[in-house]
């Protein structure tokens, strides 16, 4: 019985097609906020970043992180352990005591300026125009507005 490659090349661009939405929904619960807002508030309500770019596609600007990718970046890899914090340690063993681990939780202000963007996150940004986002209202609303610049979907 032979395959029949029609067949296949279907199936496969229905699964990156899938791929693509899983991707736009998942971008949509990134902390966008900043983006719009041009100011970077930790969890304590203290303001970290301000005068931000407003850039809302393309991986970087003025050769640095745009607020749009570190956004995403911190969705795409939010529970990525970026460091151990210790109060022990036995050299040579490797061995922790009392350790705790940070990890990005979704913070953009925990992925810095200059930091590596994973390939996901590039090809995301580089794609997916940001139109609009509205941020959680008090009855827990959100909702994200992104372009495909492949497509010229929305």
């Amino acid at each position: 019985m032979s395959k029949n490659i029609k067949t296949q090349e279907a199936k496969l661009n229905l699964i990156t097609k899938f791929l693509d939405y899983a991707n736009v929904a998942d971008a949509s619960y990134a902390l966008l906020d900043p983006v719009f807002t041009g100011v970077i508030i930790d969890k304590k309500g203290k303001e970290l970043e301000k005068d931000l770019d407003t850039q809302k596609l393309g991986d970087k600007h003025n050769n640095q992180n745009s607020t749009y990718a570190r956004a995403i970046q911190a969705r795409f890899e939010q529970s990525k352990i970026i460091r151990i914090e210790s109060k022990y340690c036995i050299p040579f063993t490797d061995t922790y005591f009392f350790h705790k681990e940070i990890t990005l939780d979704n913070d953009i202000s925990k992925v810095g300026l200059n930091d590596t963007l994973s390939k996901r996150t590039i090809d995301f940004v580089n794609r997916f125009k940001l139109l609009k986002h509205q941020p959680n209202t008090t009855s827990g609303f959100s909702a994200t507005l992104f372009e495909d610049t492949k497509d010229n979907n929305i």
